[in-house]
């Protein structure tokens, strides 16, 4: 038998007062009134996804923005959860998709409501207010359409010298190499390089560009750096004074290219000098310096990135490279540039150099598959859990297959990004790659063997390099 307490055996009973039943009611009908409408769904009718994440508060982001975990998450928990799952990152809600017919999906709702650039304070700052990377909205496709003009099949065609000159020095600086070297740092050097190049043409004195290689790579540092800007001595605060430096020289530069002092062939001078079909507006000089970092940084790193893991497939495939090299040396075969373009885009796909990108949720839920993303959650595209495990898109995604992307019906390419946000820079990442190869393949290029003992395995940092550095040693003819 139970026994029932009485006011005589104890404690009385409190009754909840009547204020606090008033206040709470208040503050119902309050939230109800001032929470924004679509986030007020997000927990009441919103369709959410399986998942669950591994840490409480902190969520999936140390597997996330951890460098050798980046890809890997992905996959796993596609694998576990299907194509589309929900977790938290940074301090916040978020879906995760993947899956080629899914991404174009989420895109196509991006497309059409609104969302917002989600970065940290401290990167808004290090790139500019004015970058693609942060901005969204109407002035984002403004400043995209400007910008792409510059950057067409037909523009970068017109950057070719300047890019065939880079990769010959490149070729003569390996070949000045005794014993084996590192190549990932010559790489990265080597592309800040070739886009500092197409930037300011032939006019730049090499005395110039050395100096901006040296404050863009102190720069480059300060986005994986803490945020100590106010500390002098920091990482941070040195990269935001290379910063400043290189804002000098490019307020110098753009005004020559105004007066036409500077050439018209460069991509700066194209830059200046665009004009918006739509709006009929001019880039103002504050977003042709911000989007300057903006592409000498996405167009330095991840192509270094795509090169490495262009040298490291060769290097594991003697029987692939010496047919590449069979066709690199006969100029007229028809097979070259289908060959070529077909191992990028495989390489591309299995060493994805952007491993996702995420967007915040604003207005209107997204629609993605049978699932929503809420008004203010994160919405994250993760393209290396599509290229690395879609199956159905990628059969045998383990397997590196240079004939996935040789026939008409290729798989899709996600390594650039898609949709409103695709990388503008594509078309010069693709001829930066193409050009290298056929130089070290072709007629006058160099064969290497990989130093015995390394680490071959790849991280995030940012581009996705050989953690040993990919440490080669070139060989006599």
């Amino acid at each position: 038998k139970f026994s029932h307490s009485s006011p005589s055996d104890g404690m009385k009973r409190r009754k909840t007062p009547p204020w606090l039943l008033a206040l709470v009611s208040v503050l119902l009908v309050l939230a109800h009134f001032l929470c924004p409408t679509a986030l007020r769904r997000s927990t009441l009718c919103a369709v959410l996804p399986p998942g669950h994440a591994q840490l409480p508060i902190f969520g999936d982001t140390f597997r996330l923005l951890n460098p050798k975990t980046m890809a890997s998450y992905q996959i796993a928990s596609r694998e576990k959860w299907g194509p589309v799952w929900k977790t938290s990152l940074l301090f916040k809600q978020a879906v995760f998709v993947t899956g080629s017919k899914l991404l174009d999906e989420a895109f196509r709702e991006e497309a059409r409501k609104k969302t917002s650039a989600f970065f940290p304070s401290h990167h808004k700052k290090m790139f500019g207010p004015n970058s693609l990377l942060v901005q969204s909205g109407p002035f984002h496709a403004q400043l995209r359409r400007t910008i792409q003009q510059s950057l067409t099949p037909q523009a970068v065609s017109e950057y070719e010298q300047l890019i065939v000159a880079e990769m010959d020095a490149f070729l003569v600086s390996c070949k000045g190499r005794d014993g084996a070297f590192a190549l990932v740092p010559e790489l990265r050097a080597r592309m800040v390089k070739v886009a500092l190049r197409v930037l300011f043409g032939q006019a730049a004195s090499e005395e110039q560009v050395a100096k901006l290689v040296e404050d863009v790579t102190t720069w480059s540092k300060g986005l994986l750096s803490a945020p100590l800007i106010f500390v002098p001595w920091s990482t941070a605060a040195r990269a935001m004074r290379a910063r400043t430096r290189v804002v000098a020289m490019l307020g110098e530069w753009i005004a020559r290219c105004r007066n036409g002092a500077a050439g018209q062939r460069s991509l700066l001078a194209r830059l200046v000098n665009s004009v918006d079909e739509e709006t009929g507006e001019a880039l103002s000089d504050d977003a042709i310096v911000d989007n300057v970092f903006t592409l000498i940084f996405a167009g330095s790193d991840t192509t270094a990135s795509s090169i490495a893991s262009v040298f490291l497939q060769l290097s594991l495939s003697p029987e692939l490279q010496q047919q590449l090299r069979d066709l690199c040396h006969d100029s007229g075969h028809e097979e070259q540039a289908s060959a070529i373009e077909a191992f990028m885009g495989e390489v591309l796909r299995a060493s994805p150099p952007a491993p996702f990108s995420m967007r915040m949720v604003d207005g209107e839920p997204l629609r993605i598959g049978d699932f929503d993303v809420p008004s203010g959650w994160l919405v994250a595209y993760g393209f290396a859990g599509t290229l690395g495990g879609d199956a159905q898109e990628y059969p045998r995604p383990e397997t590196f297959d240079v004939q996935r992307f040789r026939s008409k019906d290729a798989a899709k390419q996600w390594a650039f990004g898609g949709g409103p946000r695709m990388c503008p820079g594509r078309f010069l990442a693709t001829a930066e790659m193409r050009t290298l190869m056929q130089k070290v393949l072709g007629p006058g290029g160099f064969r290497w063997r990989l130093e015995n003992g390394q680490d071959l395995s790849q991280q995030y940092t940012p581009g996705y390099f050989p953690v040993g550095g990919l440490r080669i040693k070139l060989q006599k003819a």
